[in-house]
């Protein structure tokens, strides 16, 4: 028994130092990132699996796909939509344009018909001016003619009355009395040509009324004209009311496109698409089953990330820090892997368990608490061999940790968490 007990001593204080020097816990498993895979905004039948449970898939491969013909009539819709807005913006735009040309020369045309009806005005008001000054002096003339005419008449008169009485005493040759005679009956004739010129000249007053009739013409042409222009000036609004149609069609053209735009994304939905590369561990649904938007159809993970969360005893936490090494005994295989400590929690997993504890009633057992302590495995010829939810015996050393390497590992550990490559539909 003595030497026994000289035996058993090294191996007890060898065991004793061990326990001391380490924290150790059964309640450890690796544990990974399980994904679920659900169709994201489209439902329907499940009409292809293109890989099954344990199947390895790249980013961005189909896993599954989901009835598309309703979705693909919805873009053969859309895109018919679009058709019909670029036709509309395309006529309108051609309309727009034969308004740029016609309207402008519709403007210079109206002005310079107002131009030649203001000239046609002047041309008339001068005509008129022109033909009253004409008509009031050839009357004038006409009436200074009848007067000397009249003058002579009366002239001729007086010596041929002087003459005829002398005849009639034989006291001139007859032939003076016919030439006195033939001179008063010519300056009778001058009397009357002179009262039919001067009846002449009246008459052409109304030449007058024809070259006012002519001058209020004119007017009426200028104020035709004017308005031709004002008419053609509205068509400069025309052309303003067509441009905000155009720019009314070109933003139907762009909800269009967004509309054809989002319908193929819909339709692209229908193929559930790995978010990054891992395993398939699950399908959730059958070949023919009804997938609906956020219900998970297969899962997955990232073989890349594996690690062991160990729930460690908080009287258990002394000595324990980020970067210390971890012996990690998981029961799957014969030799024990190597690890190191990536984190600890800052809360205990009784914070998150679905019915917390609750102590105002006054009843109170103390139970010690444990505290989800991360840790790295390090990768050997086995890693391919892990797999998720393996228990594990995880013994911790004590020590004052490293830092640096375990916000290094933290961050590669958060790049693979967070790595997620979705290529266009």
């Amino acid at each position: 028994m003595g030497a026994a007990v000289v035996a058993t001593v090294p191996l007890a204080a060898e065991w004793v130092k061990y326990r001391r020097g380490h924290s150790l816990t059964d309640d450890a498993f690796v544990e990974t990132h399980i994904v679920n895979i659900a169709p994201e905004a489209v439902s329907g039948r499940i009409v292809r699996f293109t890989k099954d449970e344990n199947d390895r898939v790249e980013a961005g491969q189909v896993l599954a796909e989901i009835d598309p013909t309703p979705y693909r009539d919805q873009v053969e819709v859309a895109k018919a939509k679009l058709a019909t807005a670029e036709a509309e913006l395309k006529r309108q735009e051609i309309a727009l344009a034969r308004l740029k040309i016609d309207v402008p020369l519709q403007i210079e045309v109206a002005k310079r018909t107002l131009a030649g009806a203001r000239a046609d005005r002047a041309k008339a008001d001068e005509s008129l001016k022109v033909t009253e000054d004409e008509v009031e002096r050839g009357i004038d003339e006409a009436k200074a003619a009848l007067d000397a005419s009249k003058a002579d008449l009366a002239l001729a008169q007086v010596e041929y009355d002087r003459f005829a009485d002398l005849a009639k005493q034989n006291a001139v040759p007859p032939r003076k009395l016919d030439e006195v005679t033939r001179t008063r009956d010519a300056a009778a004739a001058h009397v009357r040509l002179a009262e039919a010129k001067l009846a002449k000249a009246k008459g052409d007053r109304g030449k007058v009324e024809v070259a006012r009739k002519t001058l209020e013409a004119a007017e009426t042409g200028v104020g035709k004209a004017e308005k031709s222009v004002d008419l053609a000036v509205t068509g400069n609004e025309q052309i303003a009311e067509t441009e905000q149609l155009v720019v009314v069609k070109r933003q139907t053209v762009e909800e269009a496109r967004r509309g054809v735009a989002s319908a193929e994304d819909t339709l692209g939905y229908t193929k559930i698409r790995a978010p990054f590369p891992g395993v398939v561990v699950r399908r959730a649904r059958n070949l023919g089953d009804f997938a609906s938007p956020g219900v998970a159809v297969l899962s997955l993970y990232n073989p890349d990330l594996l690690y062991v969360t160990a729930n460690l005893e908080e009287t258990r936490l002394r000595g324990v820090a980020p970067g210390n090494g971890v012996r990690l005994d998981i029961d799957a295989f014969g030799e024990p892997f190597r690890g190191r400590v990536v984190w600890i929690n800052k809360s205990t997993g009784a914070q998150f368990s679905l019915l917390p504890r609750n102590v105002v009633s006054g009843e109170f057992t103390k139970v010690v608490q444990r505290v989800p302590v991360r840790i790295a495995i390090e990768k050997d010829d086995r890693w391919p061999q892990l797999r998720a939810g393996l228990s594990v015996r995880a013994a911790i050393e004590h020590g004052p940790g490293d830092p640096a390497w375990a916000d290094q590992a933290a961050r590669e550990m958060t790049a693979l968490e967070t790595r997620f490559n979705l290529p266009d539909k």
